[in-house]
């Protein structure tokens, strides 16, 4: 009698990180141009899910505020 059991499906995409290239999300793009606005920057509609969370973290902290909790 054989105990090998066939192999569990494997969700390919749970193990890749977001596309780079995606565009940010409407919550980012939202926190984006408050805190913009507030620090007196340019707010660009045109970044990246990452480039926009670096974004919004350097004017977080240039404005000294923390994040919102998720």
């Amino acid at each position: 009698m054989s105990f090998m059991t066939s192999p569990r499906p494997i969700d390919a995409a749970m193990d890749v990180p977001p596309d780079p290239r995606q565009p940010m999300t409407a919550e980012q793009e939202q926190r984006l141009r408050d805190l913009s606005e507030r620090a007196g920057e340019a707010f660009d509609a045109e970044l990246t899910l990452w480039q926009a969370e670096r974004r919004i973290a350097e004017l977080d902290d240039l404005a000294g505020t923390t994040p919102p909790a998720s």
